[in-house]
């Protein structure tokens, strides 16, 4: 039997199974992932399809689970199993639900209808209960979870950090790009929308970093593509929108019986690629309301992890002298909408706004830092003079209660002193207040003698020079301005003309990462130079780049077909680098940095 005609015999033993298949009833049934959630958690309604056509039955019709549980996404698989000659097909679809209020309800009948005939699973009884006392899903239910549906090669996944926060509480938010493909550009990024949060974006590295997770039992290449921190603004139920984007992903050839085709057909060397739409699941996430039991008069609004202390520079002065007083806030938390403290001076002490200095630090999963601010006060009248404690108020989400901490008080020993004080403009440190008598140097009244000295210099060359001097400078600089103002009003102009000192300064910083260990660094440099140059020279912005696009741009403005080639060659060079697993050596880099360079020559002649 020649190979041909076994793999015929394969189809039709196939498709014999097949319509057996279709003499079968079709079943399902409803099970979820576990029976007591706490509030704020997610659980897995699966609903599973066998018999009969089971891939192709239409969509289960869940009940309503909205007075407690919100619907969060889906995702399905399905299979076709053959067991002693007999097939059997089943289609599992998976519906998460993030649990809302507690008690013990009962999730409703599922129903399927086929052929006109309505099939219906037996109702479900789950208990939700308060806090985090309920049992935790198992690892691989949870990656599934998170997950969505993994089916395809390529995909986005969105994972946050908690599910259930306080008004004000930071959940972190993170973006991967999960692939077992080649990808050669990416464009038209969508960011999510983050209306009534305060976001903190987390910085990316500019080289991506691969790592490796195996979701459903299938190994994929990961990329964190953007992380960000989120502070609701109010209580409810919030919904993070997906993140989408277009990448180009390259194709594989399909296999044949030529004894070559294991060679030809590695994906490095293929460029074929298909343009692919990637949206991200959305995020739902519950935000519980500050408590008002325990709430203290002089709440800050700040939820978290937070301390208070104070300086003063010095504690004995004169009146009219500038003292300076620091309070630092420091802590983990949405610092940046903390205003400023409040502080209680004495009736004879003058003030000024606060200067504000910010430290942001954004590390792990936490946001965290400090805010200080510098008062500048000016005594008037001598004696003792004290301020009195600054207290801070926050809500601590671990304890779940609220906190009072606070400075310690001062106490100022003013004595007489001379001298008017100069007025402070808003926003001043302590340094930069400066005394009348000390800022002010009069005029002497003395009078004055006035005679003539040397001879008369009208008539020397220089003296014409020097006239004539001030109507080339003008001259001069009305061409600049004139210059200027078309770089300021003409973005497409402006790019054009500074595109070529941008790729060579790009090109000096890639040339400064070449070494060992250092290949996508290298890579990932050489790669924005080039994408830069185009886009600054065609007036694109970068995250709509695509090549197809800019191939169809090129060719318009009558770009040689060889030099757009080679362009595209040494960028498609870069990325396959920067996305596989092995390293390049140093020389390569050298080499290949050259080959770049003068593809970018060639196409900067070519525009011109």
């Amino acid at each position: 039997m020649t190979a041909h005609s076994k793999k015929g015999w394969m189809v039709l033993l196939a498709f014999g199974l097949l319509a057996g298949a279709h003499g079968q009833d079709l079943s399902i049934r409803s099970y979820v992932d576990r029976n007591i959630i706490a509030v704020g958690q997610q659980f897995t309604l699966s609903v599973e399809i066998t018999g009969k056509n089971a891939n192709n039955a239409p969509d289960p019709q869940l009940p309503n689970m909205e007075p407690f549980a919100g619907f969060v996404g889906s995702g399905s698989s399905q299979s076709i199993n053959f067991v002693n000659g007999k097939m059997s097909a089943s289609r599992t679809i998976h519906y998460y639900h993030m649990a809302m209020t507690a008690g013990k309800f009962q999730i409703g009948p599922v129903q399927v209808t086929s052929e006109g005939k309505k099939i219906e699973t037996a109702p479900i009884a789950i208990e939700i209960v308060q806090g985090g006392g309920a049992p935790q899903a198992q690892p691989q239910a949870s990656a599934r979870q998170a997950a969505g549906s993994a089916a395809g090669d390529v995909f986005i996944r969105a994972a946050a950090s908690k599910r259930q926060v306080f008004q004000n509480e930071p959940v972190t938010v993170s973006y991967k790009l999960y692939t077992t493909r080649n990808i050669t550009s990416v464009g038209n990024v969508k960011m999510p929308a983050t209306a009534g949060f305060w976001a903190e974006d987390f910085s990316i590295p500019q080289e991506p970093v691969p790592t490796t997770e195996t979701v459903e039992g299938k190994k994929y290449t990961v990329f964190l593509i953007k992380k960000m921190a989120l502070f609701a603004m109010g209580p409810g139920t919030k919904t993070i929108e997906p993140l989408v984007m277009e990448c180009d992903v390259q194709t594989p050839r399909r296999r044949s019986n030529d004894p070559f085709s294991d060679f030809f057909d590695d994906p490095f060397l293929s460029n074929r690629s298909e343009r692919k739409q990637l949206k991200s699941n959305s995020v739902v996430v519950l935000v519980n309301p500050l408590p008002e039991e325990g709430k203290p008069a002089g709440f800050s609004g700040l939820v978290g992890q937070f301390t208070i202390s104070g300086k003063a520079d010095k504690a004995s002065l004169q009146t009219n002298e500038a003292v300076s007083l620091k309070i630092t806030v420091k802590g983990q938390g949405n610092l940046r909408s903390f205003k400023e403290p409040f502080v209680e001076l004495p009736s004879d002490f003058e003030t000024y706004p606060p200067k504000t200095t910010e430290a942001i630090e954004r590390a792990g999963a936490s946001i965290s830092g400090s805010r200080t601010f510098e008062y500048v006060m000016i005594p008037r009248v001598a004696g003792t003079q004290t301020v009195k404690p600054v207290r801070l108020s926050y809500f601590d989400p671990a304890e779940g209660r609220y906190k009072t901490v606070q400075t310690p008080e001062w106490t100022f020993a003013v004595a007489q002193g001379q001298g008017t004080a100069a007025s402070v403009p808003i926003g001043l440190s302590k340094e930069e207040v400066k005394l009348l008598g000390q800022d002010i140097r009069f005029i002497k009244t003395a009078n004055p003698e006035f005679r003539r000295t040397g001879s008369a210099f009208t008539g020397a060359p220089w003296f014409w020079a020097v006239l004539a001097a001030p109507l080339l400078v003008l001259g001069a600089g009305l061409l600049a301005r004139k210059h200027q103002d078309r770089l300021e009003g003409d973005v497409a102009y402006a790019r054009s003309r500074g595109a070529s000192r941008a790729v060579r300064r790009r090109f000096g910083r890639a040339h400064a990462s070449a070494g060992p260990g250092a290949s996508k660094t290298f890579y990932a440099e050489v790669a924005k130079a080039m994408m830069g140059f185009l886009g600054d020279r065609l007036n694109i912005a970068e995250a709509g780049m695509i090549s197809s696009d800019i191939r169809d741009r090129l060719r318009e403005k009558g770009i040689p077909g060889e030099i757009t080639a080679e362009y595209f060659n040494c960028l498609d060079a870069c990325d396959r680098v920067r996305f596989s697993p092995s390293d390049a050596g140093e020389s390569e880099m050298k080499a290949f940095l050259d080959r770049a360079e003068k593809a970018v020559t060639q196409m900067e002649r070519a525009l011109r």
